[in-house]
């Protein structure tokens, strides 16, 4: 006997056989056992589902000469004549292949005969949804009112494509996606009755690559058990599938949670060396964060989430180092990643860059970044992990008043309370005010400032800088921005632009003068002293450098 793959050596002989469909199976013995059969059945729903196989058991048990609680026999000579394709009473038809008009008139004509064995007439259709519109409407008429002796079955993973005037006429059945509960017990008597030994976590993820699909698990399992002839363990299960096991999605979201790029393109770097795909990664890093959000999020997410119970705990642990707003903008980032790789001669690239970005939100300006940083900054406050950044030097120097004659300063009571900041000595370096009392005027340091920023690197966010105001605030160097420059403020406020505008300042006035961004409300309207240095102290942890 010819070798057959496992999804057909395996396929349900009966309505018992048929897993994670009792809904449906049940329903249909009950019609059987009572004779209350319907002219045409609808089977819709993913693939692998048992749509095809539930739709070949109606076919046996309709006709079956000796029912066995709605099941068919199986030994009868009219179920063994359908199983052999001997008895041509049973049509199955591909929706996809025959489906013009012309193929419908001539089943529309074959059905006007009487069957030559059986007791119906049974044709199945699958794939319906391939059927053109003409000859959708060319069955209609014999679809609603068929021949005693005629019975369809429609099956589609399109239900959307089908019109509706035939899912009127039809008694309809949507097939769910299999648990991976069912698909490893199936796997389970599969491989015992072939008498083969394969790891119950090979099973288990081999259920879950099935997603919801026999067929494609079995095929999996086919694979696999074609690798060896001895006992399967989860190592080669990974090594034949060519996928990455969960250690390396974990150690990827601890670089995210770390704010280390460096770790995570080790990782990717590790994962490529080992012979993987890089697209095959990122997608299964997509729908691992999926999954991270859906635990983050739901309350029970065992009734979402197809995987086992102790990688549940795990993803749970690796959850509450996450903040919603991370997992958003990661999802976003590898969706972008996944897709603009395809069009690119080195997509390694673009992941990469994308890893580097979840990693570290500061890299990009985008709203979901922003809140990425935010979300983070909010929580290690609220898990009090947020410490200030290191002083430079333990002694600290009372900032100076600015002086009266300076024609940039601004009045005390004009400005915010300015907490205590770490300063070099005055011994060592002038102190603030003093330097800038050396300066004629603020608008030429402005420009030297500038003129700086074209040399170092800084020209493309002299458009931004151009925007400000700039003044002394506290006896501090400050960029102020109006309303309509919002953006441009966010702009500057970038941790690597507000350090090489530091060394922009600092070149002109001294190493002991300060910086800051400002937008004019700040400056018009101080806020309490309390929700300002809290505001600092984010600021520096998450920046880590001086900016206020």
């Amino acid at each position: 006997m010819a070798y057959q793959a496992l999804y057909r050596t395996w396929r349900p002989m009966t309505f018992d056989d048929v897993a994670g469909q009792e809904h449906i199976t049940q329903t249909l013995r009950n019609e059987i056992k009572t004779g209350n059969l319907a002219h045409a059945y609808l089977f819709c729903g993913t693939r692998g589902t048992g749509k095809t196989s539930t739709a070949k058991i109606l076919a046996r048990a309709v006709n079956c000469l000796h029912p066995v609680d709605g099941n068919p026999c199986n030994e009868c000579e009219i179920c063994k004549g359908i199983l052999d394709d001997s008895i041509l009473d049973v049509v199955e038809m591909d929706g996809a292949s025959r489906n013009k008009v012309e193929n419908i008139r001539e089943l529309i004509d074959d059905v006007a005969f009487l069957p030559s064995r059986c007791r119906k007439k049974v044709y199945i259709i699958d794939e319906v949804h391939m059927v053109t519109t003409q000859a959708f409407n060319a069955l209609l008429k014999t679809l609603e009112e068929p021949p005693a002796h005629v019975l369809f079955i429609l099956a589609t993973t399109e239900l959307n494509k089908v019109p509706q005037t035939v899912l009127s006429r039809c008694q309809r059945f949507d097939f769910k996606r299999i648990t991976r509960e069912s698909i490893v017990s199936r796997l389970e008597r599969i491989t015992k009755a072939a008498g083969r030994e394969v790891a119950p976590e090979a099973l288990a993820m081999i259920a879950e690559l099935g997603d919801g699909s026999m067929r494609d698990a079995l095929s999996i399992l086919e694979q696999v058990l074609g690798y060896t002839e001895e006992a399967v363990s989860y190592e080669d299960m990974l090594s034949v599938i060519g996928i990455t096991d969960y250690d390396a999605l974990f150690r990827m979201c601890e670089a995210f949670c770390d704010s280390d790029g460096g770790e995570a393109l080790s990782v990717l770097d590790s994962v490529i060396e080992n012979g993987k795909e890089p697209e095959v990664f990122m997608n299964r890093l997509t729908r691992f964060l999926r999954d991270i959000l859906v635990v983050k999020l739901s309350q029970k997410p065992e009734a979402i989430l197809n995987t086992s119970q102790a990688q549940l705990q795990r993803m749970q642990a690796l959850a509450k180092k996450f903040t919603k707003e991370k997992l958003i903008y990661g999802l976003k980032l590898m969706n972008e990643a996944v897709r603009d790789a395809k069009f690119t001669g080195y997509g390694r690239i673009v992941y990469e860059l994308a890893l580097v970005k979840l990693s570290q939100p500061a890299y990009e300006n985008s709203l979901e970044a922003l809140c990425a940083r935010m979300a983070d900054m909010e929580q290690k406050v609220a898990e009090g992990t947020m410490v200030a950044a290191p002083q430079k030097q333990d002694k600290k120097v009372e900032t100076k008043e600015p002086e009266e004659d300076l024609p940039w300063a601004v009045e005390p009571e004009a400005a915010h309370e300015v907490p205590a900041v770490a300063e070099p000595s005055a011994e060592e370096t002038p102190a603030p005010a003093e330097v800038a009392a050396s300066r004629d005027d603020i608008t030429a340091a402005f420009e030297e400032i500038k003129g700086y920023l074209r040399s170092h690197g800084g020209a493309p966010i002299l458009p931004h800088v151009n925007r400000a105001t700039p003044m002394m605030v506290g006896g501090q160097f400050s960029l102020v921005y109006a309303k309509d420059a919002s953006m441009s403020k966010m702009v500057v406020s970038k941790a690597a632009h507000m350090e090489l505008l530091l060394q922009a300042v600092q070149s002109v006035f001294g190493e002991g003068m300060l910086l800051r961004c400002l937008s004019d409300k700040e400056v018009g309207e101080p806020k309490s002293e309390d929700a300002f240095e809290k505001l600092l102290a984010m600021g520096r942890e998450h920046d880590e450098i001086e900016i206020i």
